[in-house]
């Protein structure tokens, strides 16, 4: 009984996980974006760019987080899905509420999955700051730009994949459970 309950729960505590650390990631980073004209801004800016391929190491320990949480959200929403029994809505004897849930554990495991069709356009913005392929001087191609742009990949991911896989994931386990 217990492993039951936390094999329906894990999903959604892999999520958060998840879903927190995209937050930190852009509450810790934007404060390092200076995208004003003014002389102090220009300064930070400057500043900034040298900053940012050093600060851009935590890419390396943030990978094994996403490889480690990501994975333990799709596997454990899969096993959910797997269990064949009445609890999860595979029988033809199981529950309303067992029917919803594995509708919003299978989706919540396809949002997780869709996080990682952003990885491409994410990893090659925080490896031109990590190699330091910025272009001095040039507001469009220097370290700062590509950490725009990353944060916005990474804000649009938030809301399109892992804010909705969160919701799915707690809905699926408030079903599982009642």
């Amino acid at each position: 009984m217990a492993f039951h309950a936390l094999l329906r729960v894990t999903p959604l505590l892999s999520a958060t996980s998840s879903l927190t650390f995209a937050f930190c990631e852009d509450t810790f980073i934007r404060p390092l974006i200076h995208n004003g004209s003014s002389k102090t801004e220009k300064e930070a800016r400057r500043r900034a760019n040298s900053i940012l391929p050093s600060h851009g190491r935590w890419t390396q320990r943030g990978l094994v987080f996403i490889f480690i949480t990501y994975p333990i959200s799709i596997a454990t929403a899969a096993a959910n899905l797997a269990r064949p029994d009445e609890h999860l809505g595979i029988s033809t004897e199981a529950s309303d509420n067992a029917r919803v849930a594995r509708v919003f554990y299978l989706a919540g495991l396809c949002f997780s999955v869709l996080h990682f069709f952003f990885g491409h356009s994410s990893m090659a913005c925080l490896k031109r700051v990590a190699e330091n392929k910025g272009v001095e001087g040039d507001e469009k191609a220097d370290n700062t730009a590509s950490m725009i742009l990353w944060l916005r990949i990474n804000v649009i991911r938030g809301l399109v994949a892992d804010l909705p896989s969160w919701i799915c994931y707690l809905v699926a386990f408030m079903y599982a459970t009642n």
